[in-house]
């Protein structure tokens, strides 16, 4: 069990998230369990799926111009340069590198600058790296406006940067990661999205393991508790660096798929506390950042095996799931969904009907 501190700060937090203003308490604790606040945008608002056209964005004529030389001193690892060319050939480094110094040229908003750096000054693998961990985060807040800057880039960021070594890869890095996964509406924080990521996970679960769905449904752990943290740090928050490659291969080969494989995974890890805990103490072990949990949580975490299991959720499936949904009704639409013929997505019909 919990001791009293930590039950009283997880309650803070299901205050907070059950709070419709979405404000901060006086003591902070919302930031603290890194749950942003809801409704940025209003729900009846159309969720912008992509970024805007912008300046830095078009590409010219590379011919007779000079290729950014990467195996430099400070190399940057091959498989970060596969991750990169999913999208982009060895003539367009040169372009991106100077779109990223572009955009390094533009003054960011104040409070954006203020927050990247307080949320750095708490987050792993930023220390010694700030500088270049805020200028990634704030290039990415004039590239994307819309977006800014939210709570949990900071620890995506962290991680590409410590595995890429150079800012400008490590910017599109992370502009590509968050492309590949379709999840800019999460970042815009309507309620609607964390409604859709939620479903699509609870349908899961209820798939590959109905007996830890029913417990965790008994228990009113309900999923938006959780999910929101995973989704805004992309589980890095929960993974350690040394496997962070190996999920990251995943997650630029698979997109949100994967992303979904492992959260199955992770949650039946901790099968016998969800089993045996209640409420607050399931929520406090599948929101715990990885260097917070203690030893006997860390021994059921047996990370090659959790990042190697496969739970045949497929990409095309999800990307049928995701493309259904209505933001502005705030429901999946079955009329998009039957005119895909799936197993799972028939399934996912009967799920959501329920």
């Amino acid at each position: 069990m919990r001791n009293a501190y930590d039950q009283s700060q997880c309650q803070q937090v299901l205050k907070v998230y059950n709070n419709s203003q979405g404000m901060l308490n006086q003591n902070n604790y919302f930031l603290e369990y890194d749950i942003p606040i809801f409704n940025k945008i209003p729900n009846t608002k159309k969720i912008q799926t992509k970024p805007k056209e912008n300046i830095f964005y078009h590409k010219t004529n590379y011919k007779d111009k000079n290729i950014v030389e990467i195996n430099d001193s400070n190399s940057t690892p091959l498989y970060c340069i596969d991750w990169l060319k999913s999208k982009y050939q060895n003539e367009d480094f040169d372009h991106l590198k100077k779109q990223y110094e572009k955009l390094l040229l533009i003054k960011p908003e104040q409070y954006i600058d203020y927050q990247i750096e307080k949320d750095l000054k708490r987050t792993l693998l930023a220390e010694n790296k700030i500088k270049e961990i805020k200028n990634i985060l704030l290039a990415y807040s004039i590239f994307d406006p819309s977006i800014g800057y939210i709570q949990g880039m900071n620890y995506i960021v962290s991680v590409l940067y410590n595995h890429a070594k150079q800012e400008w890869i490590g910017f599109w890095l992370f502009v590509l990661l968050i492309e590949q996964l379709e999840i800019r509406d999460m970042y815009q924080m309507s309620q609607n999205s964390l409604n859709k990521y939620s479903q699509i996970l609870d349908f899961y679960i209820c798939r590959c393991q109905y007996k830890l769905y029913i417990n965790l449904k008994d228990k009113q752990v309900q999923t938006q508790l959780y999910i929101q943290q995973w989704i805004l740090s992309l589980l890095l928050q929960q993974i350690p660096f040394e496997y962070s490659q190996m999920y990251l291969d995943g997650l630029f080969n698979k997109g949100l798929s994967y992303f979904y494989t492992v959260a199955i995974t992770f949650i039946k890890m901790f099968e016998q506390p969800i089993i045996e805990e209640e409420q607050i103490e399931i929520l406090m072990i599948l929101t715990q950042k990885q260097n917070v949990l203690n030893y006997k949580m860390q021994k059921l975490l047996n990370w090659p095996f959790i990042l190697s299991i496969d739970w045949d959720i497929k990409k095309q499936d999800i990307r049928a799931i995701i493309e259904s949904f209505d933001s502005e009704q705030n429901i999946f639409q079955i009329s998009r969904l039957q005119t895909h013929q799936s197993q799972q997505i028939t399934h996912f019909i009967q799920f959501i009907k329920q």
